[in-house]
């Protein structure tokens, strides 16, 4: 666990600030792809997450959004739009940059999207009949970061699950069993899963003040997310 001591440390070090990111699929040593909440404009609230991360690092780095409609997913297709986004641009870039670490930063719909072209999706009478990974073994071998804000698929007891007394809250939209085991056993080594308790979001048992706690993600956990980020990617 990183404490806040070297959190402050580790994103204090002098001559690592670089210019910020660019938006590009060109080849580098860190890709961030970014997959926004529900109503955000690009590059959403996950921009500044990456941003922290590329400027604590000498390595080069770059983002591309998950195009995807990020709209309500229980009147739209915007869910099914959004999974196979995921799928079909992780597939891609892994393929055009077989080098290149890449770092999946998403948050609220974002993170059910990209948890669901992971470990499959579905399941669910919004999310339609349970559906197969859309990420290889092979592929995923590309995945040096996975870091979810707000996720509505939150699962119990995970050992990647950080934030506010969140270890025993399930989401909105329970993960099959199968499905919780396949993200454990492929990527909990890669994952961290972060939500605060009473958001409606990722823990359903909000109160007055859960809308409050599902903007929050930026403000309450960048600098952490980011230092475990780095440390996770060796950078």
């Amino acid at each position: 666990m990183l404490c806040r001591t070297t959190v402050t440390l580790l994103l204090a070090i002098p001559g690592l600030v670089q210019a910020a990111l660019t938006n590009s699929t060109t080849c580098v040593d860190i890709h961030f792809m970014l997959a926004r909440g529900t109503t955000e404009s690009y590059p959403g609230t996950t921009y500044s997450m990456a941003e922290l991360v590329a400027e604590n690092t000498t390595l080069s780095s770059n983002y591309e959004n998950i195009i995807y409609p990020a709209v309500d997913e229980s009147g739209s297709d915007s869910y099914f739009i959004g999974r196979a986004a995921v799928g079909s641009q992780v597939n891609a870039y892994a393929k055009a940059c077989p080098r290149a670490k890449i770092v999946l930063i998403s948050y609220s719909q974002g993170a059910m999207i990209v948890g669901d072209a992971l470990a499959g999706g579905g399941g669910d009478s919004t999310l339609g009949s349970a559906t197969d990974p859309l990420i290889s073994k092979e592929v995923s071998n590309h995945i040096a970061a996975n870091v979810y804000y707000g996720n509505p698929r939150h699962a119990p007891f995970q050992s990647y699950n950080f934030g506010n007394s969140t270890w025993n809250v399930t989401g909105k939209y329970p993960r099959l069993e199968y499905q919780v085991k396949y993200l454990h056993d492929r990527y909990s080594h890669v994952t961290a899963d972060w939500c605060n308790n009473g958001d409606g979001v990722c823990s359903p048992s909000a109160g007055a003040g859960g809308l409050a706690l599902h903007m929050a993600y930026s403000q309450d956990y960048d600098p952490v997310a980011a230092a475990w980020i780095l440390k996770t990617i060796k950078a």
